[in-house]
């Protein structure tokens, strides 16, 4: 394991679903697979190729035990449990994988606001909007139809300080400028 990996980041999501199972009951492979298809309905099939390598590893580094249960004449199934030290590795991981889930629910919700006011301007066009933003931003209330001459009607009111970022960067072959103006109202 990298050390620059933050501290309850160490299983990755395979794993992390593995111990929530297993945080529920001790269970045997083949019972986490079909389990995992059920939660996920059917999108996620899980392979023997993925969930027994992961179960190895977490047994290796102590999140959880296994042991070997035979029934009548059939063949032994081997059963895992969460370890001790496998709840707290869960718990940790929790913490890091619902505060990541929250920033990417941020961001998604973020670009889809940014997308919303995405157009196809020439040079002309684009300078008169950045004049109407800079004519409304010397105002007190920004109303941006009439700087995106769209019919949906959003007012802003904008309170000082203002924070301004401008990034310039190249992206899949082409460059792009995005700016952010950020306020606490």
């Amino acid at each position: 394991m990298p050390k620059n990996i933050p501290r309850g980041m160490k299983v990755g999501t395979v794993s992390l679903w593995l111990l929530l199972l297993l945080s529920e009951r001790p269970m045997y492979g083949y019972e986490m697979i079909k389990e995992l298809e059920k939660r996920f309905s059917g999108f996620w099939r899980p392979k023997t190729g993925t969930i027994y390598p992961s179960l190895e590893k977490l047994e290796q580094d102590g999140f959880v035990t296994s042991r070997v249960e035979f029934k009548d004449k059939l063949p032994g199934r081997k059963h895992y449990a969460l370890t001790d030290r496998g709840n707290k590795e869960l718990r940790r991981s929790m913490v890091h994988w619902t505060k990541m889930t929250e920033v990417l629910e941020n961001y998604r919700e973020m670009h889809e606001s940014i997308v919303r006011h995405r157009l196809d301007v020439n040079k002309n066009e684009l300078a008169s909007i950045m004049e109407n933003l800079g004519s409304a931003l010397r105002g007190e209330v920004i109303d941006t139809s009439s700087i995106f001459k769209t019919e949906e009607r959003v007012t802003i009111t904008p309170v000082e300080p203002l924070r301004f970022k401008f990034v310039y960067a190249k992206e899949n072959q082409k460059l792009e400028m995005h700016i952010e103006i950020e306020w606490t109202p």
